[in-house]
């Protein structure tokens, strides 16, 4: 296969894996809200579950997925000779300085580009965020 169809299928998996998280994480903050007030153990299982599944599991995976997007769409634009100078995806998944010396052959700084720091990142950020507050109003004013 070559990497424009792998970039082009990662990229692919990457946007549904954005879409699970936000569907997901709206439908627990929403079951959330409803019993905020309600049934503490029940809030605070669910806050747990949607934790975990944020920075245990989504965020690892996404962050990975849009490592090897990358990977294959600046890979595919260099030139052969360059490109027997590659480290393997895994390294580039898993390790970060074979990672700089790949991104420095791909001709960029890092794969934290401004969308991906807002969806990526910022999104879980203040996902987790509107837990926080409604485990602290649960806890304090409930």
């Amino acid at each position: 296969m070559a990497d424009m169809e792998k970039w082009s299928i990662n990229e692919t998996l990457l946007q549904s894996y954005r879409s699970i998280f936000i569907s997901s994480q709206s439908f627990l903050l929403a079951v959330g809200a409803i019993v905020s007030g309600k049934n503490h153990i029940v809030l605070y299982a669910i806050a747990a579950i949607s934790l975990l599944m944020i920075w245990a599991i989504w965020f690892p995976v996404v962050r990975a997925r849009h490592r090897i997007v990358d990977y294959y769409k600046f890979g595919a634009r260099l030139p052969e000779a360059e490109r027997t100078k590659l480290c393997s995806e895994k390294q580039y998944v898993h390790d970060h300085e074979l990672r700089k010396t790949t991104n420095n052959l791909f001709g960029i700084e890092t794969n934290w580009r401004p969308t991906r720091k807002k969806l990526d990142f910022m999104m879980p950020v203040l996902v987790s965020s509107v837990w926080a507050v409604l485990i602290v109003y649960e806890a304090c004013y409930a």
